[in-house]
This record gives C-alpha cells, structure tokens and sequence, in this order.
C-alpha cells in the first residue's frame, strides 16, 4: 500500500534531531505538495509532534529539567541565513561582534542580515536589511564591513582596538580576497566604512584600492568616528576624526 503523505511527513520529521527548525522545503521538492505537507505539519502540531516557531518553521520539542526547550541559535541562524545550501543572509550586530572577540558583552538576540524587510521575526532575532551575499566566501568579508560600519558603536572596546583588529585580519587577505573586500566596499558599505577602509589599504600600500574607495566619496565631508591619529596616522587625508 503506498505511503501516505502524512506518513511520509510524519517519518521524515521522526529522523530529525530535537531542537533543529524544519520547513516545508526540508520535507518535499515539488512546489505542488507544499499545502499537503503544511496540512500535515499543522496537524502534528496538534498532537504534540511539533512545535509551530515561525510561520512555516517547526520543531521537535525536547526537554530538560527546566523545562520545555526553544530552538538552539545555531539552528535558527542555519534556517535563517541559507536557502538550499546557498547564502541567503549572515550575522551581524553585537552577535557578531561577539562572535569576533570584538566585545564580550552577550546581547539579548541575534542579529541577522536580511534582503528585505520582515514584519515578524522570530523570537530573539532582530534583522537589518542588507544585500543578500553573492556567493558564501562573501560572508566574511562582508562581516568585517559591518565591523568598519559599526566601529563607534561596538561595546566594551574602543575604535582604536576595534581597527587594529581589522587591520590585522586585512593584512592576512589574500590579494583576490582584498580585491573582492574593496569592491563589495564601494557597493555596499556606508561612506564611513569606507574612508576607514581606504585609509587602511593606503597604510597597506594598495594604492589601487585605495583610490578606488577615495573615488566613491565626497572630498568635502568629514567622518567622526572617534579614532586617534596614533592608531590612524592618515586620517587627516580621508577626513576622519
């Protein structure tokens, strides 16, 4: 006798593990059988199977000692930030920089990058819109933008330390790497990271990118961003203070 699609679902989700988020996507390929598949989702909700988190994100409860036990973040940044094995979004914010060693301090949720905007994020996500990475090795570099984005605002730390950091994992770059950094700075970082970044490529001799950078911003404004000239000894010339 074939195998119903309740059946199907109801095995399927039996084989994951506690805690990891599941989607419509997870269970069936084929765009047709989605109402199927969320019907038998819903109705194993109800009898305890499941745990609805999201609209169209499930969960196999387990519990502990304490009690009954949310999702871990790594299991709800996974669903979050990758949409069939390919980057879809990436962490950000004091996560992030927790993440890095920037800061020590543990915020109360994650961050995530979003391609738009989201009226309903799960519990303990918060998101800020940024374009989606183009491929995966993106996602590091585009992290260290948000280091630069956010340098005044990291906690626990100072601009100082924050850049010497970032000039430590730049000067570990590969050229291709360094290139691709630069580039995805002049489309996508705000003028503040990128006067910092130039300086930095300057300091580094790359006068290539440099110039790029300095060609994307407007000679006349000046960047407050709390560095000392020890720690930045070309700031003058990319007007950061």
């Amino acid at each position: 006798m074939p195998e119903s699609i309740m059946q199907r679902v109801r095995r399927q989700v039996e084989a994951f593990a506690p805690g990891e988020l599941l989607t419509y996507a997870d269970l069936v390929t084929e765009p047709a059988q989605f109402g199927a598949v969320a019907a038998a989702l819903s109705r194993l909700s109800r009898e305890g199977l499941l745990v609805r988190f999201a609209k169209g994100q499930y969960y196999r409860p387990q519990t502990s000692r304490f009690g009954p036990l949310q999702p871990s973040e790594g299991a709800i940044l996974r669903t979050l930030t990758a949409v069939g094995g390919e980057p879809l979004a990436y962490r950000a914010g004091v996560s992030l920089y927790n993440q890095l060693g920037l800061t020590t301090q543990v915020p109360a949720e994650t961050t995530v990058t979003t391609p738009r905007p989201r009226r309903t994020p799960p519990r303990r996500v918060g998101f800020v819109v940024r374009p989606a990475p183009e491929r995966a090795s993106d996602v590091p570099l585009l992290q260290w933008l948000e280091v630069l984005r956010d340098l005044r605002r990291i906690p626990d730390t100072s601009p100082d330390e924050v850049l010497a950091r970032v000039q430590r994992e730049i000067t570990r770059l590969s050229p291709t790497d360094r290139r691709r950094l630069t580039e995805l700075a002049a489309a996508q970082a705000p003028p503040r990271a990128r006067a910092v970044l130039g300086a930095l490529l300057e300091r580094l001799t790359d006068c290539k990118g440099a110039d790029t950078l300095r060609a994307t911003l407007n000679p006349l404004t000046t960047y407050r961003m709390g560095l000392s000239a020890g720690a930045l000894p070309n700031r003058a010339a990319w007007n950061i203070q």
